[in-house]
């Protein structure tokens, strides 16, 4: 049986739309790590983009009971060393439970793995690892949950520092063009702020890239739910990040970042969640503004038909102060309510 070296190198993240952010490392990644330098991948090479969370041991026959999604399991293959036909359907079963990969030490308890294990774990993409002999399963389980928290802790403190500096945009009196340049440069994507219209309310980035999430089908992310879409990958179209702008329980529209590249990872949906909250605070400002510029415009109004607004030159100053150009050609409409 040949063996390949498994390659080292952090693929991209790839998160499902499920619109939660994903904290975890990639099998690439794991395998990565130096307690793993001398495993070896066996199969499964397309699914190394799969995300670790947690770890687990298999100590029992029927472990499919105490696994998990998104855990890299490790085992002896002790508790199958008696019934080794189990193995043939262990990995199906694995996945279909969402695990992200099995990582297994040869040579006491099992000699080999059946070719149509292998097999199977090349069709589903599921990374099947072998341990080296000098590695103990708590060096293994110490390193990698060590380097899982520390890039948690990473990822939240470069969300709350993006948090901290668009929220002070908007305190120094930015808007939500304001909003979507700083995300644009943080990112190195492009991103627009729609509204529930799919009007492009503001935009950021290459012309080129603001123009293709003008293209981009609104329907997609038109159903998006409270929670954000995650990354929406389209062949040959890069990546769409897409999280809802959402306050006081109204859907204010959709704010896109788009990757031509697929550049965007999952840690990425945080700060576009704060840069969506951001949004909506500068959303609502305007519209608790324009509310008030209104009530003020009818108000004035009542008052020049009441004759309470003053001469003239003090209406057409007022009117000049709303924006009203009076020198345009104007029409007046005297309209009566229908009492039936």
């Amino acid at each position: 049986m040949s063996y390949t070296t498994a390659d080292p190198g952090p693929p991209a993240l790839r998160l499902a739309s499920t619109g939660t952010l994903t904290y975890g490392l990639s099998v690439g990644e794991v395998l990565g790590v130096s307690t793993l330098n001398g495993a070896r991948l066996i199969a499964g090479r397309a699914g190394l983009e799969r995300i670790v969370q947690r770890l687990n041991v298999m100590e029992v026959p029927d472990i499919l009971s105490w696994v998990k999604p998104n855990e890299l399991l490790l085992t002896t293959g002790y508790p199958l060393r008696n019934t080794p036909q189990s193995l043939d359907n262990l990995v199906s079963d694995l996945d279909e439970r969402g695990l992200a990969a099995l990582a297994i030490k040869l040579g006491r308890y099992l000699d080999s793995l059946p070719a149509e294990m292998i097999a199977q774990a090349d069709r589903r993409g599921f990374p099947l690892i072998l341990l080296p002999n000098d590695v103990g399963f708590d060096d293994i389980l110490n390193q990698v949950l060590t380097d899982i928290l520390n890039r948690q802790a990473s990822v939240l403190a470069r969300t709350e520092e993006v948090h901290r500096a668009l929220v002070q945009i908007v305190l120094c009196g930015g808007g939500l063009q304001e909003v979507v340049d700083e995300v644009a440069t943080l990112l190195d994507v492009a991103v627009v702020v729609v509204d529930g219209e799919q009007r492009v309310l503001a935009g950021a980035g290459p012309d080129e890239h603001v123009q293709a999430m003008r293209a981009f089908d609104a329907g997609r992310h038109a159903a998006c739910g409270r929670g954000g879409c995650g990354i929406i990958g389209a062949h040959g179209t890069g990546d769409h990040l897409v999280v809802p702008v959402m306050a006081g329980g109204f859907d204010h529209g959709r704010i896109i970042a788009f990757s031509p590249g697929g550049t965007l990872r999952g840690s990425d949906l945080g700060i576009l969640e704060r840069a969506a909250t951001v949004a909506a605070l500068v959303v609502t400002k305007q519209q608790a503004v324009a509310a008030v510029e209104s009530k003020y415009r009818a108000d004035f109004l009542r008052d020049i038909l009441a004759g309470r607004a003053g001469d003239d030159d003090r209406v057409i100053a007022h009117c000049a102060g709303f924006g009203w150009d009076l020198d345009r050609p104007v029409m007046v409409v005297v309209a009566e309510l229908d009492g039936r």
